[in-house]
């Protein structure tokens, strides 16, 4: 008889910590993404700066939103002490580029001010007609893309090292229940979104323990 295969969703609190590794990773190949379309399209012949240093600051984001703490299980400063010196300090510097930079208007890494225009002809000094903005800021471009490519390369071996350990504790968890009580585990189903729930932060689904009856199939 032909054999049937599903993929189900592992309904288990013990699924969640690997799910939010899972999670983890993919922000981070998300960024380092982001970061190489960064340095393609600076290399064309019309640059776009502005495309260039969004893309940078949306890889910034991603990286960071790694050791957000919420909803899910995020990186701490601890978890990436086995990092050189030289990648610890980006990883300072980059969160707090995120945190300053990008997340407030107000910070050292740019001004924003008033110019005016000040006409002299014949020693005759003219009245100012009208005033204009200035401003001074840093400009995040492929040397920071670069940079976080590198950064975000040593954290995500660091990340894949505790994910395989994860994968293997629940794997042994899994192979403890009755192979009936994973077979009658669904699909999973994507919850659909509406307008309000920009508002929420992500809700925990505490699923029940599956309950252990019998022997141990493997």
């Amino acid at each position: 008889m032909p054999g049937n295969i599903r993929v189900v969703e592992v309904k288990l609190t013990e699924a969640e910590t690997l799910a939010d590794f899972y999670g983890i990773l993919f922000d981070l190949d998300n960024a380092s993404q982001l970061c190489n379309r960064a340095i393609e399209f600076s290399q064309q012949k019309n640059q776009d700066y502005l495309l260039v240093e969004g893309l940078v600051v949306a890889a910034l984001v991603r990286y960071n939103r790694c050791f957000s703490s919420g909803s899910r299980r995020g990186l701490h400063r601890k978890d990436i002490e086995p990092l050189d010196e030289d990648a610890l300090a980006a990883h300072d510097y980059y969160k707090a580029l995120r945190d300053k930079f990008v997340a407030h208007s107000v910070n050292p890494f740019e001004e924003t001010y008033v110019t005016a225009t000040a006409r002299e002809r014949d020693g005759v000094r003219f009245p100012v007609e009208s005033v204009a903005p200035g401003q001074h800021r840093v400009v995040l471009w492929t040397g920071d893309a670069k940079a976080l490519i590198r950064l975000i390369a040593s954290v995500r071996a660091i990340v894949e090292r505790k994910l395989k350990i994860e994968e293997q504790r629940l794997l042994a968890v899994i192979r403890s229940l009755p192979v009936d009580t994973i077979h009658a585990w669904d699909l999973h189903q994507p919850r659909r979104f509406n307008a309000e729930d920009v508002y929420k932060s992500r809700a925990r689904s505490r699923a029940p323990k599956a309950p252990i009856r019998g022997r141990a199939h493997t």
